[in-house]
């Protein structure tokens, strides 16, 4: 694959690791700035294997977007993989034994702006066919056995040929780790951190694929219309959820389908799921029409994966002494959301900005520290997302809040940012970091909110429906993704989102504080956003009402425009009704 036999002596960039993270970063520097010498060090010694190889086959907007225009796969994206029709979640009822007695929330129709299903294997095998041809060096079988750091250029020193091998050094003005979990300079530089978030895995692949539509009757049209189409729920990163765990069914474009089970252990104990066998009988408790449809399946099985406690933070990713991380060399979320190509796309970008802005010459000290402070703000932020909250997982009123609020803040402010290529201006990221600040701010308000909301109703519900793309506060921030704003307009836009995400706390409050025995407050009582709770001990002292704020009355009507209908149907007026 390499596009020379030995290595040279010297290289501008040295990646190490050639998978998703460093086979894009690889492309992107050599689009960015064709002169730029890449070296990619890949331990694996061939072709990955298609379908049974990598989990993080599920991809949304921002990552598509990077791997489609910013890496220049779209191609293949579209022809190659599977064009996904959206993320899509099933709250339980009762056994689980019914799919069409379980709320539904989801796309009914593919959303305008396309995402896809990765068959890892099969995306990196082109990545690495692509990234030759683009000049860039990259070896396969060469493990990285060392790094020094220091001086004009680094040195990394490579093994070829299995365990005592040859040995190579090379050396290279910039290091970036995209290794993987084996956190080659995260390791040696002390940077590994905990978050709090601890949450296990464990997957397989399944040869054939599966069709949840087959769950449910045929005759069952009110559950079929939901759809504008039936067959195409199959397309979905469909998303089984229960207290304290989540299934995922991806399918993939070589015919399996992986299928994989995330739980926290307080309410799932690891070793119910830390082999094939516990992890199929805790299927077959939790998720019987999944087992159902396993049953008699087990040569169909391609392999079983695992990992405990998968989550971690990074005390730093970019440095001006030229070395960086990217991918799960740095840190990792929760695949929830599907952020873990997000978070390639934006640490690669960054990563781009201040390596060929280096190799021509800028001091980039300042955007380093820069682009460190907002990667890990951002990531800071969606961790709230996930910490402590798959308490109520199991949910749908909350969890149907939960998902509309998390939706607009990433599509109203990551994923926009980086449709539009800001995300590495300094000055403009300067002028609208207030208004990002907003939107994390009520949003870390109200994931606590949450878990009060739960605590106080968790009843069950049944046979729901929310169609997230029929809601038009939801659907405009999706579809703005490509509007192509000018800087005046982004800005005016990112202020507008920030005013939405206002809007929607205080009538999540509203909603919520009606399961409290006295009810909610007026609705021409000022509700503060920022102060929101359900806790009406903290209230005055808090200051939540009758000071600044939106009365449920203007968020209703104001400035989100459209707010009213789509969040209406989620959280207070909910198309569900209770057992």
């Amino acid at each position: 694959m390499a596009t020379r036999e030995q290595p040279a002596d010297l290289y501008d960039v040295a990646i190490l690791g050639g998978g998703l993270a460093g086979l894009t970063l690889a492309l992107q520097l050599r689009k960015a700035r064709p002169e730029t010498s890449v070296f990619v060090a890949e331990k694996r010694p061939g072709p990955a294997p298609e379908a049974a190889f990598k989990v993080g086959e599920s991809t949304v907007e921002l990552s598509c977007n990077y791997f489609g225009e910013v890496v220049g796969m779209k191609d293949h994206l579209e022809h190659d993989q599977i064009h996904k029709c959206g993320l899509r979640f099933f709250f339980p009822a009762g056994d689980n034994s019914d799919l069409a007695e379980r709320v539904e929330l989801g796309p009914p129709l593919y959303p305008p702006v396309p995402s896809y299903q990765l068959d890892r294997g099969r995306f990196e095998n082109e990545a690495s066919k692509r990234v030759a041809d683009a000049g860039a060096d990259l070896f396969m079988g060469a493990f990285v056995d060392g790094v020094e750091l220091g001086g004009d250029h680094h040195a990394v020193t490579i093994v070829r040929g299995g365990p005592g091998g040859e040995r190579t050094t090379i050396n290279a003005r910039w290091v970036v780790d995209a290794s993987g979990r084996a956190f080659i300079l995260k390791r040696k530089l002390g940077l590994e951190q905990s978050n709090g978030h601890v949450v296990n895995s464990s997957w397989f692949r399944l040869a054939g694929g599966l069709d949840i539509e087959q769950w449910v009757p045929q005759d069952d049209a009110q559950w079929f219309e939901r759809m504008k189409q039936r067959g195409w729920r199959r397309f979905s990163t469909n998303h089984l959820c229960g207290q304290g765990y989540w299934v995922w069914l991806i399918p993939l474009s070589s015919g399996p389908i992986s299928i994989g089970i995330v739980a926290d252990p307080r309410f799932h104990p690891w070793e119910r799921m830390n082999t094939l066998e516990a992890s199929l009988d805790w299927i077959r408790e939790f998720e019987p029409q999944l087992s159902e449809a396993l049953d008699g399946r087990a040569d169909d099985v391609e392999d079983f994966l695992k990992i405990e406690d998968f989550s971690y933070s990074c005390k730093q990713v970019f440095s001006s002494d030229r070395w960086a991380l990217t991918g799960e060399a740095g840190a990792f979320l929760d695949p929830f959301y599907s952020p873990g190509s997000d978070y390639i796309a934006m640490s690669n970008t960054f990563i781009t900005d201040i390596v060929t802005r280096e190799l021509d010459g800028e001091e980039v000290a300042k955007r380093v520290d820069a682009h460190n402070d907002l990667y890990l703000s951002a990531f800071a932020t969606h961790l709230t997302f996930y910490e402590d909250q798959y308490v109520f997982w199991g949910n749908p009123a909350v969890m149907g809040a939960k998902i509309t609020a998390n939706n607009i803040l990433y599509w109203g402010a990551n994923a926009l940012l980086f449709f539009h290529r800001k995300l590495t201006e300094l000055e403009f990221m300067s002028e609208v970091r207030p208004d990002l600040e907003r939107i994390w701010a009520v949003n870390r308000r109200l994931e606590e909110l949450f878990r009060q909301w739960h605590a106080v109703d968790s009843r069950e519900w049944r046979r729901g429906y929310v169609g997230v793309t029929d809601f038009p506060a939801l659907i405009q921030r999706h579809i703005q993704l490509t509007a192509g704003f000018d800087d005046d307009a982004l800005k005016a836009q990112l202020a507008a989102n920030a005013d939405v995400m206002e809007a929607v706390a205080v009538l999540i409050f509203n909603k919520a504080a009606a399961a409290l025995g006295n009810g909610a407050p007026g609705d021409d009582v000022k509700i503060d956003p920022y102060k929101v709770s359900l806790e009406p001990d903290r209230w005055e002292a808090d200051g939540l009402l009758g000071g600044s704020g939106l009365t449920v009355a203007e968020a209703r009507q104001g400035p989100a425009g459209g707010l009213e209908s789509c969040f209406a149907d989620v959280v207070a007026q909910p198309a569900l009704s209770p057992r």
